[in-house]
């Protein structure tokens, strides 16, 4: 396959990369006020979803502008109930690794069904890193427990308050098994926790002007040491899943914590002290990942600055936050549109979202299975800092989404989304059904072009459709001026589905009122969709 270069291409060249982190995009926080179509609907359903379901983009268009689509969407996440809580957790403490592959399968059949919380949950599961592997080594007998407890926190929490999340997550048993903060003792401070909290949780090891956030040394103890004397004590029930402080673990001496007085500083008032101190150095630090994360790979610091500004001062309410980035006149820009490479879990779930395929069992495990050869396991990031392609750029420039493709990888991901076509995923699946929804299932020119359109993020035009020389097979029964009045792009693309059959032969039957396709005509539009997602542009998003 020949290399197709477009805008964030994840085929062009390293030096593309760096050069793309030059550029300056227009627009700002001001609030969209341009035509509301199907392009601005299904890329806010995009960024917000896990791929799109068509009844979501059409309903998204029925949305009078850009700012109730947003508001609807967060105030929606923020009302989803909380599901009950599974048999086995209910049974009390588990060991057993089947059941946390149940926390798994859960959240992806929820990904599938829900939007935005599930996509908000996922941020926060790279921001505030947690392992199931790293928390079952210190607390095999109740680990399952601890990660469901985990999520159900990130579930009610991703819209609220960033200042309690910051704290509640510090104290939450999966945390405190995860970086040690259970044994943090004030015999013998551990300061796992302690410098995640300042570096990757809360301010970055850097503002963004290059100066330190911090300070980490031991002689004379530095922020790090001594907010690890003050997080001390923290400890985990494994009967009820609950963490509490144990005093007599607790350094109760005085600290200094960025200057200032000493005080008998607490986990807490660590908290209250970060965001008190350095508001502005939070708020640019989160605003930042969750830009690259929702907008575009390649930080704008510009607008970023201007997120920060707002998130201060809504006093960190990041239902506010979104609301405003998500009905923005930059979020919207064109240049955006298609421009972030999936992950592995946005390829495999927007797939089924976009063909109309509801996973089951056997499907759910097979994503689980299968998403670790192309190097995402859902609750087991690479390390604390997350996995690299939903993070800035670091200091290479290199866009971070870059990590999730490579040669080899690129073949693997292909070859998976095929097993899934052909039904080797635990689903079989009627083509005709996405056709029946998104176009004439009966009209082979114009479902060759809805559903491209469908499954693409970028304009057709742009994502180098391959050339096909010879005619419409079927030249007995002329091809409408109609099509032959098309774009040539758009014309390869109906003879590309066709694949030499004649146009009058894409016929659809009916069973008992049902529509069905023939076998061949269903093997046809199969063969299309691997077409379609084995072009450059089906990997962004």
């Amino acid at each position: 396959m020949s290399t197709v270069t477009y805008k964030s291409s994840p085929f062009n060249s390293q030096a593309k990369a760096s050069a793309l982190t030059q550029r300056v995009f227009q627009g700002s926080l001001d609030v969209y006020t341009g035509s509301w179509t199907a392009t601005q609907a299904a890329h806010l359903v995009r960024r917000t979803h896990f791929g799109n379901k068509i009844n979501d983009v059409n309903r998204a268009r029925t949305f009078p502008d850009a700012t109730t689509a947003a508001e609807t969407l967060v105030d929606e996440a923020i009302s989803t109930p909380l599901p009950d809580d599974p048999s086995w957790f209910k049974q009390g403490a588990s060991g057993d690794i089947n059941d946390f592959y149940d926390i798994q399968w859960n959240w992806m059949d929820s990904m599938y069904n829900g939007g935005l919380l599930e996509k908000m949950m996922l941020f926060w599961t790279n921001h505030f890193v947690v392992g199931y592997q790293g928390v079952a080594g210190k607390a095999g007998n109740s680990y399952a427990n601890h990660m469901q407890n985990y999520m159900k926190l990130l579930h009610v929490s991703a819209f609220g308050n960033f200042k309690d999340l910051v704290y509640n997550m510090s104290v939450n048993p999966a945390m405190l098994y995860y970086l040690n903060g259970y044994v943090n003792d004030r015999s013998a401070p551990n300061e796992d926790f302690a410098r995640e909290l300042l570096e990757l949780f809360t301010l970055g090891i850097l503002d963004r002007n290059g100066s330190p956030n911090y300070s980490d040394q031991q002689d004379p103890p530095g922020d790090v040491q001594e907010v690890a004397r003050a997080c001390t004590g923290w400890r985990v029930n494994n009967n009820n899943f609950t963490s509490f402080l144990d005093n007599n673990a607790f350094d109760s001496t005085n600290k200094t914590i960025f200057g200032g007085s000493a005080q008998n500083y607490t986990l807490q008032m660590v908290v209250d002290r970060i965001f008190d101190e350095k508001p502005d150095e939070v708020a640019w630090f989160i605003c930042k990942k969750l830009y690259t994360f929702f907008v575009s790979a390649i930080p704008n610091n510009s607008v970023i600055a201007e997120m920060a500004t707002y998130f201060v001062q809504q006093n960190f309410d990041l239902a506010a936050l979104m609301k405003r980035l998500l009905s923005s006149q930059h979020f919207y820009e064109e240049e955006f549109i298609g421009s972030r490479i999936k992950s592995p879990v946005e390829l495999y779930v927007g797939l089924l979202r976009e063909l109309e395929v509801p996973p089951n069992t056997s499907m759910l495990e097979f994503l689980r299975v299968n998403m670790p050869e192309i190097n995402q396991e859902l609750l087991n990031p690479p390390n604390v800092a997350g996995w690299p392609g939903y993070n800035p750029p670091g200091s290479d420039d290199i866009p971070g989404h870059y990590a999730w493709l490579n040669t080899s990888v690129l073949p693997t991901r292909w070859n998976q989304l095929q097993d899934i076509i052909d039904g080797n995923g635990g689903v079989e699946w009627a083509s005709i059904r996405i056709a029946e929804k998104i176009s004439n299932p009966s009209n082979p020119f114009e479902l060759a072009i809805d559903l491209a359109e469908h499954m693409l993020s970028m304009p057709l035009s742009q994502v180098g459709v391959r050339t096909v020389d010879d005619d419409f097979a079927g030249g007995a029964v002329p091809v409408p001026d109609s099509v032959l009045s098309r774009p040539e792009h758009e014309q390869n693309l109906m003879k590309i589905m066709l694949d030499g059959t004649p146009w009058y032969d894409w016929t659809a039957g009916v069973d008992n009122g049902d529509l069905f396709y023939p076998n061949s005509i269903d093997k046809l539009l199969k063969n299309y969709i691997a077409y379609l997602f084995q072009l450059p542009a089906y990997q962004l998003t």
